[in-house]
């Protein structure tokens, strides 16, 4: 999932920006009563740590000037895109938890109104994928059941964000699923299908569609949520491929398993026929055959009901 950055290669600024940091660390917020042999061995203690850094981890570098009061917000927009450049690398996650980059990003992720929230997110949920170490560590950080609140966020990257962090940190991961589903993650979850924002919407259907496929009772949960006349809803025919599409009809053949499907007779009328116009529709099983296979699955389920 992709998000704006500001800098195409933020690793070629980041020597720049360390040296940056240096010259001007104490300089601007340095107290008058501080007596100058303290803000020398300040600076110094800065200086050898940025120096260290230089030579060393990018990561650490990067979470020096985050952490340096004096470098500017885009220095520090610019290192949060490096360290989501470099982070999906399962050592280099692990690594960023150990020397204390995650705490910074979960204090980021707790701020309303942050300017480093969104990146913040974004990184998490890529720390999170197929990494148990991470989704322990966040785990325990009780970071979920913020995250389960701002997929409703009125801020459409936070938002689309924080739902691909909930399925990093729950997939294959029973604690974080059973957190999830105890904070009322599913209801906020189907909420998000009525969002105004198209890929709020996708990130919603697929996860929906991944955590229906898991087991029934999951699944009659989501049915409950009234998820399926959601999607009913926004069923239509293409004639090329549709990311929407896609995702509302993976959502609906996962649901249509369940003998708990819950739609009204108008609506199963209404979808018949669209699902019957996708499936033979050439132009769309030219660009997406699964796209057919996935309307296929759908009627078969709703004539057995």
């Amino acid at each position: 999932m992709a998000s704006n950055r500001t800098s195409k290669n933020p690793k070629k600024k980041l020597e720049s920006l360390l040296r940056l940091a240096v010259e001007h660390s104490g300089k601007d917020d340095e107290p008058t009563n501080t007596k100058p042999e303290e803000t020398d061995e300040k600076r110094m203690s800065f200086l050898q740590s940025a120096l260290k850094a230089m030579t060393g981890d990018d990561l650490e570098a990067a979470l020096l000037i985050l952490r340096t009061e004096s470098t500017t917000l885009e220095q520090k927009i610019d290192s949060l895109d490096l360290i989501r450049d470099k982070i999906s690398d399962i050592d280099m996650a692990n690594s960023f938890v150990k020397i204390g980059g995650a705490a910074l990003l979960l204090q980021y992720i707790r701020t309303p109104d942050n300017t480093f929230r969104q990146q913040s997110i974004y990184i998490v949920a890529e720390m999170a994928q197929n990494n148990e170490f991470c989704q322990n560590y966040f785990y325990k950080e009780q970071i979920i059941p913020v995250l389960t609140t701002t997929m409703n966020d009125a801020d459409e990257d936070v938002a689309k964000g924080s739902i691909y962090a909930v399925s990093s940190l729950i997939q294959n991961y029973p604690p974080g699923l059973k957190e999830f589903l105890g904070t009322k993650g599913i209801q906020t979850l189907v909420a998000c299908l009525k969002s105004d924002h198209k890929s709020v919407y996708i990130k919603a259907a697929f996860l929906i569609g991944s955590l229906a496929s898991r087991e029934n009772s999951i699944r009659d949960h989501i049915n409950k949520q009234n998820a399926v006349s959601i999607l009913l809803n926004n069923l239509e025919n293409k004639n090329e491929y549709d990311d929407k599409l896609d995702a509302t009809l993976r959502a609906l053949s996962a649901l249509s398993v369940s003998c708990k499907w819950s739609s009204t007779r108008d609506q199963n009328t209404t979808a018949e026929i669209t699902l019957k116009e996708i499936s033979n529709n050439k132009e769309l099983l030219d660009s997406c055959e699964e796209m057919g296979n996935f309307a296929q699955t759908i009627l078969k389920n709703m004539s057995a009901k």
